[in-house]
């Protein structure tokens, strides 16, 4: 909602199960899954999407996520990954590459390049061309997006540059590592 000018918000939720999609439309939240794929289907440049916790089967690897993805790089969108070296071997990226006007690329948080058994990042974000950002509490698995009780908030302007900026400095800055196949690019 925008108030007074400021910042627009609106808060986004996964609910367990078939409760999800009434639970959201009784309290008028979006839901986690369509604020995500709204984000890729909105972006015009780039996207970016984080989360330490990717599913074989989910999030982007089937799916509306997986929909959502293909159809971004179809249009020449280049999209950045970000998750630690276990969960982007969930991803077939030469798959996912084929035939795409886009670049996808992947990213880990540098303390799990180290050591896999590191996390490095707990962040769950998705960006698109700093101007829309999620930021919540829902990985990209099964549970992340249908079972679990995920809070999290869509934002547009001002708050969503800030968090496009933070990106890029982490990046600047070394916190997350372009890798390729798992190694550094």
């Amino acid at each position: 909602m925008q108030v007074d000018g400021g910042p627009h918000a609106e808060l986004v939720i996964t609910g367990p199960g078939q409760v999800g999609p009434a639970l959201a439309y009784r309290t008028r939240c979006r839901t986690t899954l369509g604020a995500l794929t709204q984000i890729f289907v909105e972006a015009e440049s780039r996207v970016v999407i984080a989360a330490p916790y990717l599913q074989v089967g989910h999030g982007l690897s089937a799916g509306p996520m997986e929909v959502a993805l293909k159809a971004s790089l179809d249009r020449g969108v280049n999209v950045d990954v970000v998750s630690t070296g276990r969960s982007l071997a969930t991803i077939d990226a030469a798959t996912v590459r084929k035939r795409t006007l886009g670049v996808l690329r992947f990213f880990r948080p540098l303390a799990n390049l180290q050591d896999e058994e590191r996390l490095g990042s707990h962040a769950k974000f998705c960006l698109a061309d700093g101007a829309v950002a999620y930021v919540g509490s829902a990985n990209l698995t099964g549970p992340g997006l249908s079972e679990h009780v995920e809070l999290g908030l869509l934002v547009r302007g001002d708050i969503a540059r800030q968090i496009w900026n933070f990106w890029e400095y982490c990046v600047t800055i070394g916190l997350f590592v372009h890798v390729r196949d798992n190694k550094v690019a």
